[in-house]
């Protein structure tokens, strides 16, 4: 029923050998039978192919380097619709092409708005109207994050905020966030920053630039009476593969919480200052850490079956983990002789009084309840065989990621100027999936 929508259809996508993107390629090929799949790669298929050969192991690797019904093509996204192609490849994408999974974006968290603009807004914009021009387009999916709307955690009094899977609006409640996308985004183009953006308190800029794309997005779509043709996609914090191409599938730099584990390892102190609201943090603040076959399963799924508009790709209320779960992970990777007590202080999340880890992910100490009706409500539709939740029935464990908690460690050490051995010594080792 999922897979034989693809029997036949042509697919564009970027970001394809990002985590995510690459979990969705071996999925495709590996399940379903597309005519074909282009993706677009700066440096093109060479470069994809050492990405794949480096991130996956060889078995894996060799269904995506060796498909012939995958072709790379050598480009990359921009403020143009052009994406450096030849103009006979942006032709025949224009005519062929059936669905367009737009996958690619920048990860900096913390870079201005002006910087996230160039990287994830405008070349968002330029992509989906290229798209809504493609003959025989039906499904533009943006990959976006569920905490486009983590604003909320400042606005509510509860130490568990709910999120639904929609657009909010940062204006009056009688206001249309997708109409008003233009007039902002002009605003931001002229200034650098956004009223909206100034008043309301987003953890990183890229939260609110990914709340504005979604919002250029649908408006574009709008105007051409085409909201049944965009689906956007929701991740919350990705975690390794439960399954997909293979159990503990990751990179190093794909998942926070790797990070995390790292600078936790190598802390020399006792203490570490997290900020909360929580009454009780340890058991009621929660990460949404969400495996990426599971991000990978819900985008291939609901766009088989015709859904539009937001959906949450999250571990969601049934699988998210409590942080004192989360931590108790943490300290079993650090040899260290002593653990390290997270002490919860009431203070902003951009605080300067916070542990640098705190600084950075800030929704450490917060907890949230994205909503997954729509996934719900269509897999009460399905087969069991999708993987479509997280697995929590074994605890909680990063031993499939020590090999990149290892190698994140390292490159923290160098900058911090800690001795070259500070890893390997105060870390368990992992080998790395071949």
């Amino acid at each position: 029923m999922v897979w034989d929508y693809y029997d036949g259809k042509i697919l564009f996508v970027t970001g394809g050998t990002g985590i995510i993107g690459t979990t969705l390629l071996y999925r495709l090929l590996s399940q379903a039978a597309p005519e074909h799949i282009y993706v677009l790669c700066r440096g093109g298929y060479e470069r994809a192919k050492t990405k794949w050969t480096e991130m996956l192991s060889a078995p894996a690797a060799e269904i995506l380097t060796q498909s012939n019904r995958m072709t790379i093509l050598d480009g990359e996204l921009g403020d143009t619709a052009t994406m450096n192609l030849p103009d006979d490849d942006l032709q025949m994408i224009k005519q062929k092409v059936h669905i367009i999974i737009h996958a690619a974006s920048s990860i900096a968290l913390n870079n201005s708005l002006r910087e996230l603009d160039y990287t994830v807004i405008a070349p968002t914009v330029c992509l989906v109207q290229y798209a809504l021009k493609f003959a025989k387009l039906e499904k533009f999916v943006f990959l976006s994050t569920a905490y486009v709307n983590a604003h909320l955690w400042t606005k509510s009094k509860s130490s568990d905020v709910a999120v639904e899977e929609r657009v909010y609006p940062l204006g009056s409640n009688d206001e249309n966030p997708v109409e008003t996308a233009p007039h902002v985004y002009r605003e931001l183009q002229k200034t650098g920053t956004t009223e909206e953006y100034e008043t309301h308190d987003f953890p990183w800029p890229y939260a609110y630039a990914k709340h504005l794309a979604e919002r250029l997005v649908l408006n574009k779509a709008a105007l051409k009476n085409a909201s049944d043709k965009i689906l956007i996609i929701r991740p919350s914090v990705v975690g390794p593969a439960d399954q997909l191409p293979y159990h503990g599938f990751t990179t190093s730099y794909s998942s926070p919480s790797t990070a995390c584990a790292a600078a936790y390892a190598l802390h020399p102190g006792r203490k570490i200052n997290l900020a909360t609201r929580c009454e009780n943090p340890d058991k009621e603040a929660t990460i949404d850490e969400v495996p990426v076959d599971v991000v990978a399963e819900r985008l291939l799924v609901h766009v088989a079956l015709g859904s539009s508009g937001c959906v949450h790709a999250v571990s969601g209320e049934k699988g998210r983990l409590r942080i004192e779960d989360w931590w108790e992970a943490f300290k079993k990777e650090r040899r260290w002789p002593w653990n390290v007590k997270p002490v919860w202080v009431s203070k902003d999340w951009h605080s300067s009084d916070l542990h640098h880890v705190a600084k950075s992910l800030k929704i450490i100490g917060t907890s949230f309840a994205f909503s997954e009706e729509k996934t719900d409500i269509l897999s009460e539709k399905l087969n069991s065989d999708l993987k479509l939740y997280a697995d929590r029935s074994k605890p909680y464990s990063l031993v499939h990621r020590r090999h990149h908690i290892h190698h994140l460690a390292r490159q923290m050490a160098k900058k911090s100027r800690l001795p070259a051995c500070s890893a390997s010594i105060l870390l368990r080792k992992g080998k790395p999936h071949t």
